[in-house]
């Protein structure tokens, strides 16, 4: 898997990319309505990991994937290419 990206310091808006130190990668996702409209998706197995009535912190990814953050990643600027 390639990846081209430009680094974030924290999520600020829904389709950004989450990284980790145990290279996993996220995205946040938004489902207008809801009562908890952001979700924390693995890309991985394509399941939520959690729901957040506003956009998460680092830190609340962090303890919510158990995983230290590598990088949080605009998604207009990303590339990924699965091989």
């Amino acid at each position: 898997m390639n990846i081209t990206i430009n680094r974030k310091r924290s999520v600020q808006e829904p389709g950004d990319l989450v990284s980790t130190k145990g290279n996993k990668l996220y995205a946040i996702i938004c489902d207008h309505g809801e009562k908890y409209p952001y979700h924390l998706l693995c890309l991985e197995t394509f399941t939520i990991i959690e729901s957040y009535d506003s956009l998460p912190t680092n830190d609340e990814i962090e303890e919510d994937v158990k995983d230290e953050l590598d990088g949080v990643y605009q998604h207009r600027d990303s590339h990924i290419t699965l091989n």
